[in-house]
Protein backbone atom coordinates (compact mmCIF):
# COMPACT_ATOMS: atom_id res chain seq x y z
CA UNK A 1 0.00 0.00 0.00
CA UNK A 2 2.97 2.17 0.80
CA UNK A 3 4.17 1.47 -2.76
CA UNK A 4 0.96 2.30 -4.33
CA UNK A 5 0.76 6.09 -2.36
CA UNK A 6 4.76 6.70 -3.19
CA UNK A 7 3.91 5.84 -7.06
CA UNK A 8 0.22 7.90 -6.87
CA UNK A 9 1.99 10.66 -5.43
CA UNK A 10 4.97 10.71 -8.16
CA UNK A 11 2.18 10.83 -11.08
CA UNK A 12 0.65 13.43 -9.71
CA UNK A 13 3.64 15.73 -9.30
CA UNK A 14 4.26 14.69 -13.01
CA UNK A 15 0.69 15.84 -14.14
CA UNK A 16 0.91 19.37 -12.01
CA UNK A 17 4.51 20.10 -13.74
CA UNK A 18 3.21 19.67 -16.52
CA UNK A 19 -0.04 21.45 -16.66
CA UNK A 20 2.17 24.34 -14.76
CA UNK A 21 4.29 24.43 -17.93
CA UNK A 22 1.53 24.66 -20.16
CA UNK A 23 0.54 27.89 -18.21
CA UNK A 24 3.60 29.28 -18.40
CA UNK A 25 4.11 28.99 -22.06
CA UNK A 26 0.88 30.32 -22.75
CA UNK A 27 0.69 33.21 -20.67
CA UNK A 28 2.12 36.59 -22.21
CA UNK A 29 5.10 38.03 -20.58
CA UNK A 30 4.76 40.39 -17.40
CA UNK A 31 7.64 42.14 -18.03
CA UNK A 32 6.15 45.56 -18.88
CA UNK A 33 7.06 45.70 -21.90
CA UNK A 34 4.85 46.26 -24.98
CA UNK A 35 4.48 42.46 -25.95
CA UNK A 36 2.55 42.08 -22.47
CA UNK A 37 -0.03 44.54 -23.30
CA UNK A 38 -1.88 42.00 -25.55
CA UNK A 39 -1.96 38.54 -26.02
CA UNK A 40 -0.39 36.68 -28.72
CA UNK A 41 -1.87 33.78 -30.39
CA UNK A 42 -0.64 30.86 -29.62
CA UNK A 43 2.61 29.35 -31.51
CA UNK A 44 3.44 33.04 -31.76
CA UNK A 45 6.75 34.26 -31.10
CA UNK A 46 6.37 37.76 -29.23
CA UNK A 47 9.79 39.70 -29.27
CA UNK A 48 11.11 41.26 -25.91
CA UNK A 49 12.91 44.43 -25.14
CA UNK A 50 16.48 43.31 -24.77
CA UNK A 51 19.09 45.66 -25.19
CA UNK A 52 22.34 43.02 -25.42
CA UNK A 53 20.52 41.84 -28.17
CA UNK A 54 19.17 44.72 -29.94
CA UNK A 55 23.20 46.22 -29.35
CA UNK A 56 23.97 43.07 -31.44
CA UNK A 57 21.73 42.68 -33.85
CA UNK A 58 22.49 46.50 -34.56
CA UNK A 59 26.54 46.00 -34.97
CA UNK A 60 25.63 43.00 -37.18
CA UNK A 61 23.63 45.21 -39.60
CA UNK A 62 25.96 47.68 -39.26
CA UNK A 63 28.87 44.93 -40.53
CA UNK A 64 26.42 43.54 -43.06
CA UNK A 65 26.09 47.41 -44.40
CA UNK A 66 30.04 47.79 -44.07
CA UNK A 67 30.32 44.43 -46.41
CA UNK A 68 27.47 45.40 -48.81
CA UNK A 69 29.10 48.81 -49.17
CA UNK A 70 32.20 47.56 -49.96
CA UNK A 71 31.34 45.08 -52.22
CA UNK A 72 29.11 47.48 -54.28
CA UNK A 73 32.69 49.78 -54.29
CA UNK A 74 34.02 46.57 -55.59
CA UNK A 75 31.35 45.41 -58.10
CA UNK A 76 31.66 49.34 -59.64
CA UNK A 77 35.32 48.99 -60.27
CA UNK A 78 35.07 46.39 -62.08
CA UNK A 79 32.33 47.39 -64.15
CA UNK A 80 34.65 50.89 -64.56
CA UNK A 81 37.47 48.47 -65.81
CA UNK A 82 35.41 46.53 -68.36
CA UNK A 83 33.70 49.47 -69.44
CA UNK A 84 37.46 50.68 -70.46
CA UNK A 85 38.41 47.82 -71.44
CA UNK A 86 35.72 47.54 -74.08
CA UNK A 87 36.30 51.23 -74.73
CA UNK A 88 39.90 50.22 -75.02
CA UNK A 89 39.39 46.93 -77.58
CA UNK A 90 37.33 49.36 -79.60
CA UNK A 91 39.66 51.82 -79.77
CA UNK A 92 42.24 49.05 -81.05
CA UNK A 93 39.94 48.00 -83.35
CA UNK A 94 39.22 51.49 -85.18
CA UNK A 95 42.90 51.50 -85.33
CA UNK A 96 43.69 48.17 -87.17
CA UNK A 97 40.71 49.08 -89.65
CA UNK A 98 42.11 52.26 -90.66
CA UNK A 99 45.76 50.64 -90.93
CA UNK A 100 44.01 48.00 -93.46
CA UNK A 101 42.47 50.75 -94.86
CA UNK A 102 45.71 52.35 -95.34
CA UNK A 103 47.58 49.15 -96.27
CA UNK A 104 44.66 48.74 -99.21
CA UNK A 105 45.24 52.33 -100.45
CA UNK A 106 49.05 51.17 -100.63
CA UNK A 107 48.25 48.55 -102.24
CA UNK A 108 46.11 49.73 -104.67
CA UNK A 109 48.06 52.46 -105.96
CA UNK A 110 51.00 50.43 -106.40
CA UNK A 111 48.19 48.00 -108.27
CA UNK A 112 47.19 51.20 -110.58
CA UNK A 113 50.81 51.88 -111.59
CA UNK A 114 51.95 48.54 -112.26
CA UNK A 115 48.87 48.50 -114.89
CA UNK A 116 50.17 51.76 -116.34
CA UNK A 117 53.75 49.90 -116.43
CA UNK A 118 52.16 46.63 -118.07
CA UNK A 119 50.47 48.89 -120.49
CA UNK A 120 53.00 50.86 -121.26
CA UNK A 121 55.36 47.79 -122.24
CA UNK A 122 52.57 46.10 -123.95
CA UNK A 123 52.07 49.41 -125.97
CA UNK A 124 56.24 49.38 -126.30
CA UNK A 125 56.42 45.56 -127.05
CA UNK A 126 53.77 46.42 -130.43
CA UNK A 127 55.72 49.36 -131.42
CA UNK A 128 58.44 46.81 -131.48
CA UNK A 129 56.77 44.21 -133.19
CA UNK A 130 55.72 46.41 -136.03
CA UNK A 131 59.30 47.75 -136.93
CA UNK A 132 59.89 50.84 -134.37
CA UNK A 133 63.16 50.31 -133.86
CA UNK A 134 63.37 53.13 -130.71
CA UNK A 135 60.87 51.26 -129.37
CA UNK A 136 62.89 47.94 -129.30
CA UNK A 137 65.57 49.78 -128.05
CA UNK A 138 63.92 51.92 -125.35
CA UNK A 139 64.27 50.92 -121.93
CA UNK A 140 61.87 48.52 -119.96
CA UNK A 141 58.85 50.75 -118.38
CA UNK A 142 58.66 51.09 -114.86
CA UNK A 143 56.40 51.06 -112.24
Amino acid sequence: MKTLLICAGAASMMLASSALAQNAASSPPADGSAAASFSAPPGTVVPAQNPATDAANASFEQGVSATMAAQRAQQQAEWQRYHEAVGERKAAVAARREAIAAIRTRQAMKEAAYDRAMAAWHAQVAACNKGDKQACLAPTPST
